[in-house]
């Protein structure tokens, strides 16, 4: 399947250009990047803890542009999520040594990577808020977090759509909308392969 368009996909194109800026100061090899919910639950920050360090890329929203017309204008807020659990010494936490990555590099890095770049074909990025959070009853003096907030403005033109028909909502390339399989029978009888009692 193509890659999709931002005309068609704007989420979806952003979160792998965004993902790709961010890959040029986090190689993968030492730090996971990976989507997070805007909100995260409790046995969700334990998950992301096992992937340290972690940058959790949150979409946030969409602010339309007034007046927009025909146009899908305005900007698209994210939010990173940046986590570190240090080894060492607590003050390794945020300043790091030649073993762990501090949270303070994390943000900086992240903050420099993302404020005023253009992503090709989108937009222009812009940090908006930087803070450090926790993470309500977590007692581990070890873990620290942070958030990044940034803006991606980006105009996507509402008539490359031409939607009329259910037929036409395939150029999105959404595997329910494209996936012409048939729904699966359910039914009441179990089958003894299928029994995990």
């Amino acid at each position: 399947m193509a890659e999709p368009e931002l005309t068609k996909a704007p989420i979806r194109v952003m979160e792998a250009a965004i993902t790709a800026r961010l890959r040029l100061g986090f190689p993968e090899k030492k730090f996971q990047i990976g989507r997070v919910p805007a909100v995260l639950t409790v046995k969700e920050f334990e998950r992301i803890l096992r992937l340290k360090p972690f940058i959790g890329l949150a979409w946030m929203g969409l602010q339309p542009d007034r007046d927009n017309g025909r146009l899908l204008s305005g900007a698209a807020n994210w939010r990173l999520v940046l986590v570190v659990k240090a080894s060492s010494s607590l003050d390794t936490r945020f300043k790091g040594d030649k073993f762990d990555i501090g949270l303070d590099a994390m943000i900086d890095v992240s903050s420099v990577l993302l404020s005023g770049c253009t992503l090709s074909d989108i937009g222009t990025c812009t940090v908006t808020r930087a803070e450090a959070v926790y993470a309500d009853g977590w007692a581990d003096d070890a873990t620290v977090l942070a958030q990044v907030d940034f803006d991606v403005r980006f105009t996507s033109p509402l008539s490359a759509f031409q939607i009329k028909t259910a037929d036409d909502l395939k150029s999105l390339g959404i595997t329910w909308i494209t996936n012409d399989a048939e729904e699966p029978v359910i039914t009441d009888t179990i089958n003894p392969e299928e029994s995990h009692a």
